[in-house]
């Protein structure tokens, strides 16, 4: 694919042309910024504001509309048809208390819960009233839109100016349209105040010290990216300078471990902590699959009129298992991945997977590029699949789909992790991401200790895939990016407590404890009910074959061809011991004389 596709500069280039702005202006004026007063350096970027918010264009990604996520009514009240009567939302709990806040607040809270309801039908309105100014970060291009909709949408004030008409000999009123939030409210990315503050740090941090509200959106996004994205510490740091004179809201469904630290170390104020528990009623059943096989069954079950979300480790796993479901007939699926990764160009655009908060297609595979910032709407989409084990990456989920009716439920699959695979994953994480941190961290300032380490053979394959300790392009040395290195540190936690607790209990406790009784067994393989009913039965091998291949979808594991060929006995022997049944086969001879080779199923003893 060799589509033309449009970049989006941060805030919309405003970062860039502020900084380069602000430098022009006190190069003329012969300014020392350093010498500027608080109050002087705010009027000037107020200045600057003023003049490049018109020449502002929002690019967004498609021209279809918005769908909105703030509804008019209260959501008690909001056209949905679910009968909650005792549910509590964000803002009846917060009631007047933030008109006194100051500090760290935190909404410990999932979807539906009326986070965003209340930052925009509450806070907003009074935000405006009193001057004061709100900066609203998120953590996708898609949710940066949808907010940007709603804020249009909320403000829209429309009034009638009468104007003289010449060629008309008569006054004529003309409706004018205008967003009276414009100036109150901003919403952004973290990746574009990352690429603001890298830039040009002294304009972005004085930028940020103009507005009175700062509200991370999707707060787990600094530390669930931190893996993939090298400047999550930057958005961090500037923020954590706006503790104590600013109000800083936080906002996740999934970031409890780290909201439960700021409260044992004291730095949420007192009554600033609101924490709704997660509804996950829409789950009817959690099941856990082992194998691929497995998740090819769960996906081959789903009937016509159903959709299937599945969530991959890899793009590897993305374009594999892709191929293999349309080789095997199944047309309507699509693969998706982050637009930024350099393989974007193989797989579909997000435009051709979901549009209206509904997806398109009837299998949908992808990344976790899909898990954070979407809302999926769809009565339709009856199972999700996860291949991930982090608890946060999985609520985070289970957290797309909002259910729209009683009836509108799911089936959750869970791959299962034995303990061999996570140790290795305990290993992988201490070798590539906590011994780098952990040596950075004791011999930087050591120059001679430093480099030694990093002409250590395995501190060089180490190194190839740490994301806690990068080299800098930019200045050419390597740094050491402390949200990364939490991130490492909770999920071996996660690891450890997986090990010690067992997985699927510890997995399903870390997400909700509700899901725990919901656990079924994973319906087997519809050939293995046949095997169970015709043990012990000669037939010919190409009888056999024939069974395995249509009721199993067993062939030849390297057999490329849409047209599959039948498998062999290796072949059929090894799908077969995985389900704890063994193949055995004879010359046998019949009436006439010939020799012809049978098969037979047994219960494997193993």
């Amino acid at each position: 694919m060799s589509d033309k596709t449009t970049t989006r500069n941060p805030f919309g280039g405003f970062y860039l042309k502020l900084a380069e702005a602000q430098h022009e202006y006190e190069q003329e004026q012969h300014i020392d910024p350093a010498s500027m007063t608080e109050e002087e350096r705010q009027n000037k970027i107020k200045e600057i504001l003023d003049y490049l918010h018109n020449s502002r264009k929002k690019a967004k990604e498609d021209g279809a509309p918005v769908d909105p996520i703030v509804p008019e009514e209260e959501p008690e009240t909001a056209g949905t048809e679910v009968e909650q009567p005792t549910k509590q939302y964000m803002t009846s709990m917060i009631g007047d208390d933030y008109k006194n806040w100051k500090g760290i607040v935190v909404f410990d809270a999932g979807t539906g819960s009326g986070k965003t309801y209340f930052i925009l039908k509450v806070l907003l309105p009074w935000a405006h009233e009193q001057h004061k100014r709100i900066l609203f970060l998120c953590n996708r291009d898609a949710l940066r839109n949808q907010i940007e909709s709603d804020v249009c949408r909320l403000g829209c004030v429309k009034r009638s100016n009468w104007d003289y008409k010449d060629d008309l000999g008569a006054e004529v009123a003309e409706t004018i349209t205008k967003n009276k939030y414009e100036h109150t409210i901003r919403i952004e990315t973290y990746q574009g105040l990352e690429t603001f503050l890298q830039n040009a740090p002294d304009a972005a941090r004085t930028y940020l010290r103009t507005f009175d509200y700062i509200v991370s959106d999707e707060y787990h996004y600094m530390v669930t990216d931190a893996s993939f994205n090298d400047h999550v510490d930057a958005s961090y740091e500037a923020i954590k300078e706006l503790w104590t004179t600013r109000t800083c809201i936080f906002m996740s469904a999934t970031a409890r471990p780290f909201f439960d630290y700021w409260e044992r170390n004291k730095l949420i104020p007192e009554g600033q902590h609101y924490r709704l528990p997660m509804d996950y009623q829409f789950v009817s059943s959690v099941r856990f699959f082992f194998r691929d096989d497995d998740e090819l069954d769960i996906i081959r079950r789903v009937k016509e009129g159903e959709k299937i979300l599945v969530f991959v480790n890899t793009i590897a796993k993305l374009r594999k298992l892709g191929d293999r479901l349309k080789a095997e007939g199944i047309e309507d699926v699509v693969c998706l991945c982050s637009k930024y990764r350099k393989e974007a160009s193989e797989f579909d655009k997000l435009d051709n997977v979901l549009k209206d908060a509904t997806l398109l297609h009837q299998v949908t595979l992808t990344t976790s590029t899909l898990y954070n910032g979407v809302d999926i709407k769809d009565p339709s989409l009856k199972y999700i699949v996860s291949e991930l084990w982090n608890p946060i990456s999985n609520a985070q989920i289970l957290g797309r789909k909002r259910p729209l009716s009683a009836e509108d439920t799911c089936v959750a699959y869970f791959l299962h992790y034995p303990k061999e695979r996570l140790e290795n994953e305990v290993d992988k994480l201490e070798r590539c991401q906590l011994a780098p941190a952990k040596a950075y961290q004791k011999l930087f300032d050591d120059k001679k200790a430093w480099k030694a380490y990093l002409h250590q053979p395995e501190t060089q394959k180490a190194l190839k895939e740490s994301h806690t300790v990068v080299l800098d392009a930019w200045e050419g040395e390597y740094c050491w990016r402390k949200r990364a290195n939490l991130q490492a540190i909770v999920e071996r936690d996660f690891l450890r407590q997986m090990l010690e607790n067992g997985y699927q209990a510890e997995l399903l406790k870390e997400i909700d404890e509700s899901l725990l009784a919901k656990v079924e067994r994973l319906e087997p393989p519809p050939l293995l009910a046949y095997l169970d009913a015709h043990l012990n039965e000669e037939r010919y091998y190409e009888e056999w074959q024939k069974i395995f291949f249509e009721m199993g979808h067993i062939y030849n594991e390297k057999d490329g061809h849409a047209e599959k060929s039948m498998p062999s006995y290796t072949r059929a022997c090894k799908w077969l011991l995985n389900h704890g049944y063994d193949l055995n086969k004879k010359q046998k001879r019949f009436e006439a004389g010939q020799k012809k080779q049978v098969w037979w199923v047994t219960k494997s003893e193993h």
